[in-house]
């Protein structure tokens, strides 16, 4: 029984490990990525239709390396922190931002009234 429960216990800690570390970046470079790809795709046709020089943005090599950087364990950790955060939760930075840039002390109207009439 005693075995059982340790085997238990191990494999709950190592699958939420791997799915902390390993299959949510994975899911978040692929969703990031697959987005960005098609950005890039959609402004490649729209530059290569509107310029009459025309250079490429998005190569072979670009979606290769977004799919290896998808699938390898330390990269996409890294990826998923650095590289796609930013853009996929920008509205929640912001949001977040604007949260904690709340005055610890807040004004008082009798201070700002006084500090407007100095102004004047």
């Amino acid at each position: 029984m005693i075995e059982w429960l340790q085997n238990a216990a191990n494999w709950w800690t190592t699958g939420i490990l791997g799915l902390i570390l390993y299959y949510l970046p994975l899911t978040l470079c692929a969703y990031g990525y697959t987005v960005r790809t098609y950005k890039t795709y959609r402004r490649d046709i729209e530059s290569r239709e509107s310029r009459s020089v025309y250079t490429p943005e998005l190569k072979v090599g670009t979606i290769i390396g977004y799919g290896l950087v998808t699938i390898i364990p330390i990269a996409n950790l890294c990826a998923a922190v650095f590289d796609i955060a930013p853009e996929v939760f920008h509205d929640f930075f912001e949001w977040l931002g604007k949260v904690f840039d709340m005055p610890l002390v807040p004004d008082s109207e009798y201070y700002k009234t006084k500090r407007e009439s100095d102004n004047e």
